[in-house]
């Protein structure tokens, strides 16, 4: 894409294990408390605005990349989330979060859609708020 483009971003909660489509997104994540996105970057780290402190790395079975887990280094914050590569495609990310953050959301605002055929979840853009 064009420099400055926003990147391409999927997003579909996941009540275990996997991508799932759901038609109420909402409820679906406060049943589960989990949601993925999957997102084309060469970084492997991306910036969603909260500071993460790495806790663990594990090898996947049938993949060559590893998988991170960290946690919100708000203290009193349970939230976690793993990032690994897809393993079917390299050039994507999935970030999985756990959890809901209960202080201060980040200064940046995510605009999703949904995709009417495939119930899927798009970022449709961001906007970072002024410090």
């Amino acid at each position: 894409g064009a420099p400055g483009a926003p990147l391409p971003v999927e997003a579909a909660v996941v009540p275990d294990v996997g991508y799932c489509d759901h038609t109420s997104r909402a409820a679906a994540v406060a049943a589960s408390g989990k949601i993925a996105f999957r997102t084309r970057s060469e970084e492997e780290i991306l910036e969603d605005g909260y500071k993460w402190r790495k806790y663990g790395k594990k090898s996947v079975k049938n993949s060559p990349n590893p998988r991170n887990y960290y946690r919100c280094s708000t203290e009193g914050c349970s939230v976690k989330k793993r990032v690994e590569r897809d393993k079917d495609d390299a050039n994507y990310v999935v970030t999985m979060y756990e959890g809901v953050h209960n202080h201060a959301s980040p200064g940046t605002i995510y605009y999703a859609a949904q995709d009417p055929a495939s119930g899927r979840f798009f970022v449709t853009g961001t906007h970072q708020l002024a410090p």
